[in-house]
């Protein structure tokens, strides 16, 4: 089986987003749009059947190339798989993905000292990472279940009524609460593209919460956002209290597929005002406005984030996280 794959690196460029394009585990994630901009030294390999190319591999690495590690501005990465041939049923497609999988597994264990990324919801079957190695007690995959939430939107466009939204009838009664009490309390949102003060209220809200952000991060962050916006692969909310008073704002990455939400945060003074539901529940109806019918609220996987996240009521997705650790060095770096 593994004598008809290989991998080759290769580069960010309109054959690598056509691909992506085409396949049905792309995300935002790894389009070259996004991948440039987050200021992380990437691995991208082709996965060569014969001639035929069908799948591709984005992984993040450490500053030397020795690692594939993970990052928190790259949610999903690891293996994109092609699309069906027409000629493939369903056994066959479930077949062609394992033995892709098996093959790129052992390859990336053979590149890197470490191998760390996080699978497209899209991808279910990890068994070949749970397979390497199979028997021994060194070398293997370790995977690890997380949660994202999706939403369908579909109907914020053409629904007359809260009580005609799907997403609304099926969130919490406080999510319908906060919903309603945004409308009585005249809160408005508005697209915006001040970086700086999105910038300032994530850094704010995450003191808040006792979680530290290096200001390296934030800069990041500001590049990340700054460059989608730009090259027109996400919109920025905020919404304002009825004294104008800005009290949340959001980021929105998009592809063909969805939105997704990307960062969030609130100035932590307006904290119990419903802007925080509102720059959510607004900017799902701005976004299916505009054709999108599926949001990834990318990632439920703490407490706090998951309850505020599930209110909403979408559907809970896994992806999972592999990771291959305590290799040995390997003979020549992914990208020397």
């Amino acid at each position: 089986m593994a004598k008809s794959y290989r991998l080759e690196p290769t580069c960010l460029g309109e054959p690598w987003d056509d691909f992506v394009r085409s396949s049905p585990d792309s995300t935002v994630f790894i389009t070259s749009n996004y991948l440039a901009h987050t200021g992380c030294r990437l691995g991208l390999y082709r996965c060569y059947n014969a001639n035929e190319l069908r799948a591709v591999v984005a992984v993040l690495e450490n500053i030397d190339g020795t690692s594939a590690i993970l990052d928190d501005l790259v949610i999903y990465s690891g293996i994109c798989f092609g699309a069906p041939t027409h000629d493939q049923n369903r056994a066959q497609q479930n077949s062609e993905r394992h033995e892709i999988a098996t093959f790129i597994a052992a390859e990336l264990a053979k590149l890197y000292r470490q191998v760390e990324f996080a699978l497209a919801p899209s991808i279910t079957d990890v068994r070949p990472f749970l397979w390497h190695n199979y028997g021994q007690e060194q070398g293997r995959y370790r995977v690890d279940v997380r949660y994202t939430s999706y939403l369908d939107i579909s109907d914020f466009s053409s629904a007359p009524n809260l009580e005609d939204i799907d997403v609304y009838i099926q969130a919490t009664g406080a999510r319908r609460q906060q919903i309603r009490y945004a409308r009585r309390d005249g809160v408005v949102t508005e697209e915006f593209s001040d970086v700086g003060v999105f910038i300032d209220f994530y850094r704010r809200t995450m003191e808040r919460q006792g979680e530290e952000v290096t200001s390296h991060t934030l800069d990041r962050m500001v590049t990340l956002v700054a460059a989608l916006l730009r090259n027109g692969s996400a919109r920025m909310f905020v919404s304002k209290t009825s004294e104008q008073i800005a009290g949340s704002a959001a980021v929105y990455a998009f592809d063909h597929h969805r939105a997704y939400y990307l960062f969030g945060a609130s100035d932590p003074s307006q904290r119990n005002s419903p802007t925080g539901t509102a720059i959510l529940w607004d900017a799902f109806g701005a976004l299916a406005a505009s054709g999108i019918s599926q949001i990834d609220l990318e990632g439920v996987n703490s407490p706090r984030r998951g309850w505020f996240k599930m209110s909403f009521g979408g559907d809970l997705r896994p992806y999972y996280q592999v990771a291959l650790k305590h290799q040995q060095l390997p003979s020549a770096t992914a990208n020397p």
